[in-house]
């Protein structure tokens, strides 16, 4: 059997970075496709040789089918891919352009609907091929997406995240039942953002556990679903939130 291959689609920011790293470090073959050159220069930068870079757009129908060319000719397969979408500008609805509408969904749900036909296809010819080959058994295949708790709940002038998440979320909930014939999976983790030390101080009067989560432990979420211990799991949204999701009010002094 071949290193399972994991591919990042968009790179993003310390989460980004924290799970590329968890998986390169476990033996995984990480290619991290990103549109944007200072992303992968940052990621270059922080992460060497543990991974491949490839500057696509994976936004475009163009740039996910080169990620997936290019990919397949480093590591001959696709076993995981990992979804982190862009943070839109914190927008109210008043102030909103149609323009602003679109680049919205466009970024958000289109990509990733563009994003799961263009992997799961080439999933799906591998666990075909591979269902007789007794010598090389299948990878577990999942796609595994990183959104903002406002996917879920939203907050006073950060409409755009929530409607742009949201959207996303329920792309991969609909992606469970129609690759699960093939064995395929789909989850996500919500999570709060990772803050550095000091700045979480209004976030933990409001999370049992007083912090925000680390970027380490968005990682090990993402491989734990990723890996064949989460077999079972299709579906699901994981609140990565420190117990915020159960709380009604605020954490006593």
């Amino acid at each position: 059997m071949r290193s399972p291959c994991m591919v990042m689609l968009g790179v993003g920011q310390v989460a980004g970075l924290a799970c590329a790293r968890r998986f390169a470090e476990t033996k995984w073959s990480v290619m991290i496709v990103d549109g944007d050159q200072k992303n992968l220069d940052r990621a270059e930068k922080e992460l060497g040789d543990l991974c491949s870079y490839l500057h696509e757009d994976q936004h475009t129908k163009l740039g996910l089918k080169n990620g997936l060319a290019g990919t397949i000719d480093e590591y001959d397969g696709v076993d995981c891919v990992i979804t982190i979408p862009p943070l839109p500008d914190t927008e109210t609805l008043q102030d909103m352009t149609l323009d602003a509408m679109k680049a919205l969904y466009h970024k958000g749900a289109i990509s990733m609907l563009m994003a799961a036909k263009t992997f799961s296809q080439e999933m799906i010819r591998e666990i075909e091929w591979e269902a007789d080959q007794v010598e090389r058994p299948v990878n577990d295949k999942s796609f595994v997406t990183i959104l903002s708790r406002l996917a879920i709940a939203s907050d006073y002038d950060r409409m755009t995240t929530s409607v742009s998440h949201g959207a996303v979320l329920s792309v991969m909930k609909a992606l469970a039942i129609e690759l699960a014939p093939y064995r395929i999976r789909s989850n996500s983790v919500l999570a709060l953002r990772p803050r550095a030390e000091g700045e979480d101080n209004w976030l933990a009067s409001r999370t049992p556990l007083a912090r925000s989560p680390r970027p380490d432990e968005l990682a090990n979420m993402a491989y734990f679903l990723a890996s064949p211990e989460a077999r079972f799991i299709t579906g699901q949204t994981i609140e990565l939130d420190g117990g915020r999701s159960v709380l009604n009010g605020v954490v006593p002094d």
